[in-house]
């Protein structure tokens, strides 16, 4: 019986001593950490920063100095980018900061393209302003129009074989300026009648002079040599003659271009031959072109 009793008690003996040395080791490591948590310095915390008032204050720039050249000698001149460069991409002005580029019209065409259409042409230049002096340097004109043709005997009687009948009127001439509204004229008047069967034709062949009296208003006169003829109704000359000749014009131009103009006048031309004079009268219509 002791002897269980004693191995009881050196079994509770040892729990004893093994819970007093845990609870040794314990307090230890609890003491040791204690001291050095303690020896660690404390944590400061930051103060906070005040706001200042306006606007952030900027960090100076960077500027280059100035550079010096000898006396007499300036910047060397700027180049340009050789032909055929191109800037690397990446580069250039920021989006937006620039306006949309201008508008151009259309490219133009490659080379060896044939020109463009258009749809209408260029008004032509203002022709150049008249000269002052001469009027007309140079003039090509004809009429044509109708009237009578009257044959006179030398007593003064007339005839019955070519009394007064309706006539055709024609006039062709070409002038040559000599004086401001005065022109030298070479030209052919005259009528046609048919009469009795027989044509009388008389033309005269003349020199004269042609002046305007006003812008539209002229009158034109000259002398020279006088033919009348007479055909049948088969075309044969039953006679003719020549004589002196005389005939003169009165008329305006109605339309006056910058090289032509419309004219309107009446034309009276005499024939003087052997114991006969002819005599015409027409109103004629006529162009002149210079």
């Amino acid at each position: 019986m002791k002897v269980m009793s004693v191995g009881r008690g050196a079994t509770f003996g040892g729990r004893a001593i093994c819970v007093g040395v845990a609870s040794a080791l314990l307090g230890v490591l609890g003491i040791h950490t204690g001291a050095a948590l303690a020896q660690q310095p404390a944590q400061a915390v930051p103060a906070p920063v005040p706001q200042q008032e306006g606007p952030a204050p900027q960090a100076p720039q960077y500027q280059a100095p100035e550079q010096q050249y000898p006396p007499g000698y300036g910047p060397p001149p700027g180049y340009g980018p050789p032909p055929g460069y191109q800037p690397p991409s990446g580069y250039g002005p920021p989006p937006g900061a620039y306006g949309p580029p201008r508008g151009y019209g259309a490219a133009p065409p490659a080379y060896g393209a044939p020109p463009p259409r258009y749809s209408y042409y260029p008004p032509p230049p203002p022709p150049p302003p008249r000269s002052e002096g001469t009027d007309r340097v140079f003039m090509i004109g004809g009429s044509l129009g109708l009237g009578a043709m009257h044959f006179h005997e030398e007593n003064g009687t007339s005839s019955g074989r070519a009394t007064s009948g309706p006539a055709t009127g024609y006039s062709g001439r070409l002038g040559f300026g000599i004086a401001p509204r005065l022109l030298l004229l070479i030209g052919v008047d005259g009528a046609v009648s048919e009469s009795d069967a027989f044509v009388y034709a008389q033309s005269v062949y003349y020199i004269g002079l042609q002046a305007f009296l006003s812008r539209q208003l002229f009158v034109r006169g000259g002398a020279g040599i006088g033919n009348i003829s007479g055909r049948d109704n088969y075309d044969v000359l039953s006679f003719g003659k020549t004589g002196l000749g005389l005939t003169g014009t009165a008329g305006i131009e109605l339309l006056q271009g910058y090289n032509w103009s419309l004219e309107l006048a009446g034309q009276l031309t005499s024939g003087f031959y052997t114991d006969e004079k002819w005599t015409s009268g027409t109103v004629q219509i006529g162009f002149n072109f210079f």
